[in-house]
């Protein structure tokens, strides 16, 4: 036997060879990785009909492999992301919060495919997903490009980009992020022509789309005496045809004269309604579409002064919920034209594809709230999930319960390459996925901190700022949105009883060695509270 060995190497080494060029070629020489961000998991559709309000989501979805069962880990955008490139938890890599700056000592998904020959670049959207924030890493591009006063881009926008470094990199083999964050709030899509102007006496200040949300800080002068300022909004026609305009909010508004605070004094027009939030907020809120600050200077000589404040709309539910749909039918929109860029470029055909939701918005199913980072139920957690593309069956609908971890293993095996030992997720075509998954969401976005145990179809959420009603028990498969709680009922799965001693124990754990927040910096704050998060 052994004199036969040698006669065996050839054909061996040829074979490993065939082996190793036939699963490099077959690899695909584009892979997507595309985050909707802020879509529930039924906030589109995933079969193309004529009636379909997602086409271009849906052919996508329906061209390969759909996820029924995908769950975000965070309701927060960057821990969720983080989750993704790392396969790892947001309390193992330490990464709580939007704002948090963090240098995570593993490589992530964008290093390895750099590290194995792929071109790499980013498309963000959010100013809460800038490179300071450590998703930059491995990227050759990485391409953020917000205007003055604005923390996010319009899918417009980001194909403008992506349009761009596709361009850049379609002769090599790419790995390509790109993130899409249109049904975040504020909830309108881009295409109304009404402004929003601040002036004084006849010097325009700043003016902009009233359904934008900037965060102003406008350098002005105030001559001696009585100085008028007006805020004039442009109500846009959709919301007064549909009678969704409530009124016009103008947070941490304030006028300051570092060089002579004493010698200023603001007066307020009278629609102007003072009100207290959270995070040291004083918000305005105004049911009229114009008003007037009356600024005096007290002293004999001009002084240079800042207003600053953060501008928005404020509109009824039912104009949310519209809003909050059709962002997300441009934002598809917006696919369909990436896909189609991809066709023309002649990169369709080589290009793998997975698209995932980094968590769900509730809107007003749970009490009465609209928005994320509070929350764990279903209407928050529950994401699109599906991969499409080269090498990827087609038409295949899966239970499994899928989540962030399985993001960059699974990208890679497409890729061909191993992934690291460190990343707790398997690729979704391995053996069937484990049934179990934690949930985490923390203050000082959050409320306070929560956390939640799938034992799908079985949901546990521990919300320990509570003083009353703070376990909450679901069934995933029957309760659309997750709100209806079986916690004071008997229990029908025989696992409430350990599934609730199980994050009890965890929550402690992660409490206990819960790392320091870092302080935020000024622009910090201000992108936090821009995009509604402070």
């Amino acid at each position: 036997m052994k004199k036969k060995l040698p006669w065996l190497v050839p054909p061996l080494l040829l074979l490993a060879f065939f082996l190793l060029f036939f699963s490099r070629s077959a690899a695909p020489r584009h892979v997507f990785l595309i985050t909707l961000d802020t879509t529930r998991a039924d906030a589109i559709d995933y079969q193309a009909t004529g009636k379909s309000r997602t086409p271009n989501l849906a052919a996508l979805a329906s061209s390969g492999m759909r996820y029924a069962n995908a769950y975000t880990v965070s309701p927060i955008t960057l821990p969720s992301h983080a989750a993704m490139f790392y396969s790892l938890a947001p309390h193992v890599l330490k990464v709580y919060h939007n704002g948090q700056e963090r240098d995570v000592p593993y490589p992530s998904l964008a290093e390895v495919m750099k590290q194995n020959g792929y071109a790499t670049g980013a498309v963000i959207s959010l100013a809460v997903l800038n490179r300071n924030f450590g998703l930059a890493k491995g990227f050759d591009h990485y391409l953020e490009n917000f205007k003055p006063g604005l923390w996010y881009k319009t899918a417009a926008e980001v194909n403008r980009d992506a349009f761009s470094l596709i361009d850049k990199v379609k002769g090599s083999r790419s790995f390509i992020w790109i993130h899409y964050s249109d049904p975040h709030e504020p909830y309108f899509p881009p295409g109304a022509g009404e402004r929003f102007t601040v002036s004084q006496g006849g010097n325009v200040l700043y003016s902009g789309p009233s359904i934008e949300q900037p965060v102003l800080r406008l350098p002005i002068t105030l001559q001696p005496g009585e100085n008028s300022i007006r805020l004039r909004t442009e109500i846009p026609a959709f919301l007064l045809e549909s009678r969704g305009f409530t009124a016009v909010s103008f947070s941490d508004l304030q006028i300051t004269a570092p060089d002579a605070p004493a010698d200023i004094g603001v007066a307020f027009s009278p629609d102007l309604v003072r009100r207290s939030e959270s995070h040291g907020r004083i918000t305005f809120n105004s049911p009229r579409s114009e008003s007037v600050l009356t600024v005096t200077n007290k002293g004999a000589s001009p002084r240079r002064a800042e207003l600053s404040f953060k501008y928005m709309l404020k509109v009824t539910d039912e104009a949310k919920k519209a809003g909050y749909e059709e962002e997300v039918r441009f934002m598809d929109s917006q696919v369909g034209l990436l896909l189609d860029f991809l066709k023309k470029e002649g990169l369709y055909e080589e290009s793998t594809f997975l698209v995932m939701g980094d968590h769900g918005e509730g809107l007003g199913e749970y009490k009465s709230h609209y928005g994320h980072i509070h929350y764990l139920n279903k209407c928050y957690s529950h994401v699109p999930f599906f991969i499409s593309g080269r090498n990827i069956p087609r038409g295949e609908v899966l239970g499994d319960l899928v989540s962030n971890f399985n993001v960059a293993p699974t990208l890679l095996s497409l890729a061909g390459i191993r992934k690291p030992k460190y990343m707790a997720g398997t690729d979704v075509f391995s053996a069937a996925a484990e049934p179990k998954l934690f949930l985490e969401t923390y203050s000082p976005e959050a409320y306070f901190d929560a956390f939640s145990a799938i034992h799908f179809p079985w949901q546990v959420i521990f919300y320990p700022g509570r003083t009353e009603n703070s376990l909450e028990f679901y069934n995933l498969e029957r309760d659309r949105f997750g709100t209806i709680d079986l916690q004071s009922r008997a229990d029908p799965s025989g696992q409430r009883s350990a599934m609730t001693n199980s994050v009890l124990k965890i929550s402690r754990i992660i409490t206990a060695s819960k790392r320091r927040l870092d302080s935020l910096n000024q622009k910090t704050v201000e992108t936090l509270k821009s995009l509604g998060y402070l």
